[in-house]
């Protein structure tokens, strides 16, 4: 089993629903001293593709948009997938239309091995809906901010690592 992955989620020509790709390219430029560690990966369209990426990983740190309408835009908010259990979808339209905690639950039923550990990191955005491949500024701000964020992570998996081994 691969031990950790980062995937950026999003739709590159949908202004700050881009983040995730943005932040996981940046991670990818920014953590070459870390890649023996995690493999990075985007995802732009959700539902099935979803299990092919996570499959086979331990650890599993997703970057994605979310708009809640609480928060400044560019604010990274940290959810486990307990947190979304609620949005399991019973009879999703197509496949996809699976949303990451349905594709997990379909994967471990479909003995695919899924990650054991989640962390998502929810980058609140300004506009997710205007044809654009840039960030808005304000999100396009925070990118460094989240990448340090997953260098910490990654950091702290490997401690784990060492003292299990």
């Amino acid at each position: 089993m691969k031990k950790n992955l980062i995937l950026g989620l999003g739709n590159s020509i949908l202004c700050d629903d881009a983040i995730g790709l943005f932040v996981v390219r940046r991670a990818q430029e920014l953590l070459t001293d870390l890649k023996e560690h995690v493999d990075f990966k985007e995802n732009h369209s959700g539902g099935f593709d979803l299990l092919y990426d996570i499959n086979g990983y331990h650890r599993l740190l997703v970057v994605d948009s979310i708009v809640t309408g609480k928060y400044k835009p560019g604010t990274c908010l940290t959810f486990t997938i307990n947190d979304f259990e609620h949005l399991t979808q019973l009879n999703p339209v197509n496949s996809h239309s699976l949303n990451l905690p349905t594709t997990i639950k379909t994967g471990q039923k479909c003995g695919y091995s899924m990650p054991k550990e989640f962390i998502i990191l929810g980058i609140e955005s300004a506009d997710v809906t205007t044809l654009s491949e840039q960030l808005t500024a304000s999100v396009n701000a925070c990118v460094d901010n989240v990448v340090k964020r997953i260098r910490k992570e990654i950091l702290s998996w490997i401690e784990l690592d060492s003292t299990v081994h």
